[in-house]
């Protein structure tokens, strides 16, 4: 893991030398890592949904399917019908769900990487804010740069790339 990490460090750290100031180029950097990161993920995050969308839809649709067999048996008044509709709809429910969070769960593969060569590279090197945060102090640290500057990221490239590609929308997550 090293060995891919001093490989990377060439890359990585270009956006941190493209301006003097030291605590513009190590905001400036860290900020060019969370989108590379972000940009990263929401790619991965996509092809993971092309490959197992119809899995998706198929849980989707079961669940639809169980919650409309679930109310006519209460309309009927068939309260172990209904039960028996319940369970099955519970289980495609609990394959969703859990198929949906471990396609989550792997975009975020990118963050564990950068994370690990920012310690390589800036070990405990920080900006030090002129206040002081309760949990972090005055110095928080390079984990709290790197997501202050991910999340808002991650969550305008995932906006931004469903504008992209609106003749062709990659499957859905729902709740």
């Amino acid at each position: 893991m090293k060995a891919l990490l001093i490989w990377l460090d060439g890359f990585f750290v270009l956006p941190y030398r493209l301006v003097a100031e030291p605590v513009a180029a190590y905001l400036l950097g860290t900020a060019t890592l969370a989108l590379l990161a972000a940009v990263a993920g929401v790619c991965t995050l996509n092809l993971a949904l092309r490959m197992h969308g119809k899995r998706l839809e198929k849980y989707q649709n079961a669940m639809q399917h169980y919650n409309q067999l679930g109310e006519t048996a209460l309309q009927g008044g068939s309260k172990e019908t209904f039960k028996a509709v319940n369970r099955q709809g519970h289980e495609a429910f609990g394959y969703y769900f859990s198929l949906s969070g471990a396609l989550f769960v792997a975009s975020l593969w990118p963050v564990p990487l950068t994370l690990a060569w920012m310690q390589l590279r800036f070990g405990e090197v920080s900006p030090v804010l002129p206040f002081s945060l309760p949990l972090f102090g005055n110095k928080p640290g390079m984990v709290f740069w790197f997501l202050i500057l991910y999340i808002p990221l991650r969550m305008l490239s995932t906006r931004i790339w469903r504008r992209l590609r609106p003749g062709r929308p990659a499957p859905q997550l729902h709740a």
